[in-house]
């Protein structure tokens, strides 16, 4: 019920339409025709496409080196530039778009007013409100950052013997990278490359900001201004949801079928590891320190120098304005923390986390544990049921939740409340939960609870006392990324925010839109630094040993 539902929402929406003069909705194709006509529509679909495959044609190249630099090389300090990526994947995205900003803004970056001094008039110029500006805004957020997480533990692994094969032979380590190794792990690598255009394809904030004052729209932003006319318009809203939908479920089925599927697996074709395999780092020579150099421009982009611009730009008395007589103040510090909306909003933003957590912890064991102890046919129907997540957008989720709200009588008191935007954050990261729980749960005996069952305890009782103790690792991790998702997300509330559950993200945008950027600095650092401690609390978690 919890994964079908806001797909069925979106398609009923689709299809219910209300007349204009008895207000009474029934089946019709109406809205899919005026969709069809809708201005801007094509153009919308068009500029969500291709600002992420420009963006991934990119990012995984670039992704692939540092990672097999992390995972497989003898470079310096390998373990604290992986850290440094897993810090930026937690990283808010509005807090490093606005450090950037403050570097590339085209009226007082300072990038700009560098270049400016050097050539004069005839310098060249940076803007960040442009087609380029969004895709070099997805790439520091975390459109690398997420993909060297998930393939350096791949490299890490990796048989040596094969590279050192391919090295006797007389090939060097790039080549060696280029023939053996991307082709043993293409699979991960691939589905990384897909996981990155759907995350790219969900973005909101990105294109709200820097797309919307060019007129570069996608279909995220479009959704929101729809539903942001007076009145709404529902109907076209969610035929646009179907579309996107139907296009992000094609797409993650091609990892599957570039890989061959499961029998590619199940007939070895992609085994790097086995009883005899070997795991030495290969000897970079004299290129190990330019290698050191070169991830670690990435990482410092990627966290110090965003997150350093950011608390600069939150002591400054007008944002990007260095020339000032005396541009330092820490007065937007005393405004914000002895504001009431920025208390109401800290302490919406810790009860959603916290809300969000629980249910997504509560949710995500019971759907893991059903996929891991139910029969086969059981198993299948609920592991599909569990993946339905990924393919809904951010902004669909809050559409969904906010149509199934405002359609029931039953649930029309939840609206502007906290628990209807911890509903759409915990749906939205079900998929990440059973995911992690699942691996976790299967790697626990059954004997192990049927000796509870025979001292008396009923199966949930089991689950409690003996399955979860010995999860505790992953469900703890678990809880974290989902009060971390809380704490930054914005696209799953977009819509169902109000001035009364309004989280601190939310505030920061409202900031940004208005053009508040010393305030939104303060509030980015306080999410900023929430983010931080959570990143580093998983990291522990994730690397502790048993």
């Amino acid at each position: 019920m919890v994964t079908l539902a806001p797909i069925a929402a979106i398609l009923a929406g689709s299809l219910l339409v209300p007349d204009p003069v008895t207000g009474r909705e029934s089946v019709s194709l109406a809205a899919w025709a005026g969709a069809a006509e809708h201005p801007g529509l094509l153009r919308a679909i068009g500029n969500t496409v291709l600002l992420a495959l420009t963006g991934q044609v990119i990012a995984l190249p670039l992704s692939v080196l540092l990672a097999w630099l992390l995972g497989r090389t003898d470079i310096p300090g390998a373990r604290w530039l992986e850290l440094g990526f897993w810090i930026s994947f937690f990283l808010p995205v509005l807090a490093v778009l606005q450090g950037w900003l403050l570097l590339i803004d085209p009226h007082y970056g300072l990038i700009n007013q560098i270049l400016a001094m050097l050539f004069g008039q005839s310098a060249p110029q940076l803007n960040a409100y442009s087609w380029w500006g969004i895709v070099f805004a997805h790439l520091v957020t975390n459109t690398i950052s997420a993909k060297v997480m998930l393939l350096t533990p791949v490299y890490q692994g990796l048989d040596s013997r094969l590279e050192e094969a391919a090295q006797l032979a007389g090939d060097s380590p790039l080549r060696t990278l280029w023939r053996i190794t991307l082709p043993l792990t293409l699979p991960i690598v691939f589905a990384a490359g897909m996981i990155g255009l759907i995350r790219t394809l969900e973005s909101f904030e990105i294109e709200l900001i820097l797309g919307i004052p060019q007129g570069i729209t996608v279909y995220s932003t479009m959704i929101y201004d729809i539903i942001g006319r007076d009145p709404p318009d529902f109907a076209t809203a969610n035929v646009l949801g179907v579309v996107i939908i139907l296009f992000l479920t094609l797409l993650a089925t091609l990892p599957s079928v570039v890989s061959g599927g499961d029998r590619g697996l199940s007939q070895g074709h992609f085994v790097t590891l086995s009883s005899a395999s070997r795991q030495a780092p290969v000897k970079l020579g004299a290129w190990r320190w330019p290698a050191f150099a070169l991830v670690a421009v990435v990482v410092a982009m990627l966290t110090v120098v965003p997150v350093g611009l950011l608390i600069t730009s939150s002591v400054m008395k007008l944002f990007g304005f260095f020339s000032l007589p005396d541009p330092w103040t820490f007065a937007h510090w005393h405004k914000v923390l002895g504001d009431n909306v920025f208390l109401s909003s800290l302490g919406n933003t810790l009860q959603l986390a916290l809300m969000a957590s629980a249910m997504g912890v509560a949710l995500g064991t019971a759907v893991a544990y059903g996929i891991v102890r139910a029969p086969g046919p059981a198993r299948r129907v609920l592991a599909f049921l569990s993946w339905l997540p990924s393919t809904m957008p951010g902004i669909l989720f809050s559409l969904a939740v906010l149509w199934i709200i405002l359609s029931s009588d039953a649930l029309i008191a939840i609206y502007g409340s906290t628990f209807s935007l911890a509903c759409a954050v915990a749906l939205g990261g079900l998929t990440f939960s059973v995911q992690i729980l699942k691996s976790s749960f299967g790697q626990i005996g059954l004997d192990m609870e049927e000796a509870a069952w025979l001292s008396g305890a009923s199966r949930l009782r089991a689950i409690l006392t003996v399955v979860a103790p010995l999860a505790m690792r992953s469900i703890a991790v678990v809880a974290v990324v989902a009060f971390v998702a809380a704490t930054r997300s914005i696209s799953n509330l977009a819509l169902l925010v109000t001035s009364d559950n309004r989280p601190l993200a939310l505030l920061q945008l409202e900031f940004m839109s208005q053009g508040l950027y010393e305030l939104s600095a303060v509030v980015g650092v306080i999410v900023v630094a929430m983010a931080v401690v959570a990143a580093l609390a998983i990291r522990a978690l994730s690397t502790k040993r048993l």
